[in-house]
């Protein structure tokens, strides 16, 4: 009769200490992702050296004189680094006994407020050869067409995926991936394609009021091409595992 009294009174204390475990548990996640997608005013000195944040700094400071705050350049680029800076280092001390558990979840959720729109952008083009040789675009960003393609393409997780590799030196092993599903995707809904190619040009864009002139080419990059018999094989192989 004691062991049950015993047993009972443990599930009970269980059944009353779970709820607020959770609850507790919930809260710190809350409170660490809030902490970490925080839009805070994060600005190194490399940051600056950029044109466009160069006339950034220009406005800003004859913007601030027009309203009676004497400021030359050179100090606002100064008050700008120590917030900045300040800010940065709050993040890395506050998330920093946190960054094993966000590396082992998956569950970061940062993002940032840019400070200048960035002028180099990351153009996503799908193109496929067919058996007879002949090469079409099947997708080119923003794509505005309403094929089951580009609205796959401009859905914000698949975009995601592709979206932060247009600026990099090296796109990494995720966007290869991306590639291989793409084109095997594209493989099994139509059997007239030969070859898939995925690539990210990179496009300029020119700011208002700096004139037009000559249009700029995009630049050709990242490309990657898939065949469909060798991906076919890879991918079989790595599936029968």
């Amino acid at each position: 009769m004691r062991c049950s009294r015993v047993r009972l009174w443990l599930e009970m204390a269980e059944l009353r200490t779970w709820p607020a475990v959770r609850a507790l548990l919930i809260s710190v996640v809350l409170v660490a992702q809030w902490v970490d997608a925080l839009p805070l005013p994060e600005l190194r000195a490399r940051d600056l050296q950029h044109p466009i944040a160069q006339d950034e700094v220009t406005r800003w400071t004859t913007l601030l004189n027009d309203l009676g705050v004497s400021l030359t350049e050179e100090e606002l680029v100064a008050r700008a680094l120590v917030v900045g800076e300040g800010a940065t280092r709050f993040r890395r001390a506050s998330m920093a006994p946190l960054r094993p558990l966000k590396r082992l979840t998956g569950t970061g959720q940062s993002w940032g407020l840019f400070a200048y729109p960035d002028p180099y952008a990351g153009r996503l083009v799908i193109e496929a050869r067919e058996k007879n040789g002949a090469w079409q675009v099947l997708f080119s960003a923003p794509g505005s067409s309403s094929d089951d393609l580009s609205r796959l393409m401009r859905y914000r997780r698949v975009r995601g995926i592709y979206d932060d590799n247009g600026d990099r030196p090296k796109p990494g092993s995720l966007y290869n991936r991306f590639v291989d599903w793409v084109a095997w995707d594209l493989f099994q809904s139509r059997p007239d394609l030969d070859a898939v190619q995925v690539r990210l040009d990179l496009v300029r864009i020119i700011p208002p009021g700096t004139g037009e002139g000559e249009p700029i080419p995009d630049k050709r990059r990242h490309a990657r091409m898939r065949v469909r018999e060798p991906l076919t094989k890879r991918l079989h192989e790595r599936w029968s595992l």
